[in-house]
């Protein structure tokens, strides 16, 4: 069972005070658990990437003044 076809069939119906109480409760597990997490790294920029991106925004640039000047 998906997290929403659950939230569907058994949470939406819920008065809003224990859906409330839900959230509390899970946000204080997630809390709680803090310690267990573990940075991901692997949305780190590789130099490729910052190469890459340094190109595209050069080019970018060049065509916004590129741009400007032929409506000068």
């Amino acid at each position: 069972m998906s997290v929403e076809s659950l939230y569907q069939t058994q949470i939406k119906g819920l008065p809003i005070v224990e859906r409330l109480r839900l959230a509390r409760l899970i946000m204080d597990e997630l809390a709680d658990s803090t310690s267990d997490w573990v940075a991901d790294w692997s949305d780190a920029w590789s130099q490729q990437d910052l190469y890459d991106f340094s190109r595209a925004s050069a080019k970018y640039a060049g065509h916004m003044i590129a741009e400007s000047d032929d409506n000068v």
